[in-house]
């Protein structure tokens, strides 16, 4: 079974399952568990955008050290990060020591640290033929969308613990005790890869990026971020914290709505897999990815909650189809040795603006309408796939030509 991936490539597939579940019931949470200890939710919006910048910032690093310094030694790095921050939230409750350890590790952040999963899509795109490339991506984001959903079902663990008797404060550090056993976990797999994982130091250190690739890296980051800054403004957390306002949902139904999107979005991916070598990787990026954002725009004005999740659901089907053919994408029409260093530059700007946007949405949550995130964020997304559109779709990846 997968005979065309190598060993690595298996490896970080194993690794994606522990480190979405994980994400997903901590990001979930996240939002409601720090106003429980009495944070404000615009200042929980500044956490979750600190906490986003700091990934910026180990991105950047990792993005020009990782072929010098080694990219296992980073994935090491980051790996024992979020265990060490999992670790603190579990034995401690104190909100200014929470928020540190938050900003510094990017907790909430659901999936796993920013800068290690660049790293693991950088080993992947050499751990097969380019013709398997976006099928091995599509994989890799199917498995973590079916972790996500099953993460999203465990949050329901919150309810069942206190019905044994446990206050609400200890119930929500147990499940932060389950995330750091996990990421020890994944530490313990990052171990395992080999030097296969790296590029050779000669070509590491000589590294120069073409102009054609710097021209490619100016137009992404500046589209990507439109798409970041969208997305942004109504993360996991942000949105869970909108059902649970609006509506007056508990964590085990805003864990079955959640479970429910993953689970689709597991759908997209593969779908994406077969649509773009029909039609092309730009073209099944924008055309799934468009009607998805012009049903976000409408989700928060449907008089009930059935028809909000209507097109909740109806959004999560196709608006994740973009993402192995992204990743695949932006692995194809740059050489293997300028990777990580493309990657980097690519999450840079593209971190900042979702960086701003959780506490610009938080912001706007408290203070101008608890439903406006929602038609902002279609809005912005919806004019980045037009643009990507317009200036990508005659630039094709070696596969396409």
């Amino acid at each position: 079974m997968l005979d065309w991936v190598n060993r690595n490539g298996k490896i970080l597939l194993a690794v994606r399952p522990i480190q979405a579940f994980a994400g997903s019931f901590v990001s979930l949470f996240f939002a409601i568990y720090l106003n429980s200890l009495g944070l404000p939710l615009w200042q929980t919006g500044l956490v979750l955008s600190g906490g986003l910048a700091t990934s910026t910032l180990f991105n950047l690093v990792a993005g020009y050290l990782a072929d010098r310094m080694g990219r296992r030694r980073l994935l090491m790095f980051f790996g024992l990060m979020s265990t060490a921050a999992g670790l603190v939230f579990t034995l401690t409750n104190q909100p200014m020591i929470l928020v540190v350890t938050a900003v510094i590790a990017s907790m909430g952040y659901g999936g796993g640290f920013g800068a290690a999963q660049m790293l693991e899509r950088v080993i992947l795109a050499q751990c097969c033929e380019d013709e398997e490339r976006t099928d091995l991506y599509a994989i890799r984001s199917t498995i973590g969308s079916l972790a996500t959903a099953a993460g999203s079902l465990f949050t329901g663990l919150l309810v069942v613990i206190q019905s044994w008797g446990y206050v609400e404060s200890i119930a929500y550090r147990m499940m932060f005790g389950v995330f750091t056993v996990l990421n020890l976990i994944i530490v313990f797999l990052y171990l395992m890869l080999d030097e296969e994982a790296e590029i050779e130091e000669e070509k590491a250190v000589q590294v120069a990026l073409s102009p054609e690739t710097k021209r490619y890296a100016v137009l992404l980051s500046i589209l990507f971020s439109m798409d970041a800054l969208g997305g942004a403004f109504i993360g996991r957390s942000l949105a869970a914290y909108w059902f649970f306002e609006r509506f007056g949902l508990g964590m085990d139904k805003i864990g079955m709505i959640f479970s429910a999107s993953s689970l689709l979005a597991a759908v997209s991916f593969m779908l994406a897999a077969r649509i773009s070598k029909r039609i092309g990787l730009i073209n099944t990026m924008v055309f799934s990815h468009l009607p998805a954002n012009l049903m976000m725009a409408v989700i928060p004005y449907m008089p009930t909650l059935e028809t909000s999740l209507f097109f909740y659901l109806g959004r999560s089907l196709l608006s994740m189809m973009d993402v192995p053919t992204r990743q695949s994408y932006t692995m194809a029409i740059v050489k293997p040795e300028e990777r990580s260093r493309f990657q980097a530059l690519l999450n840079l700007p593209r971190s900042v603006t979702m960086a701003i946007g959780p506490g610009i949405a938080a912001y706007v949550m408290q203070f101008v309408g608890i439903s406006m995130p929602f038609l902002i964020a279609g809005i912005i997304k919806s004019f980045y796939d037009i643009a990507l559109w317009f200036t990508f779709k005659d630039i094709k990846p070696p596969e396409e030509e």
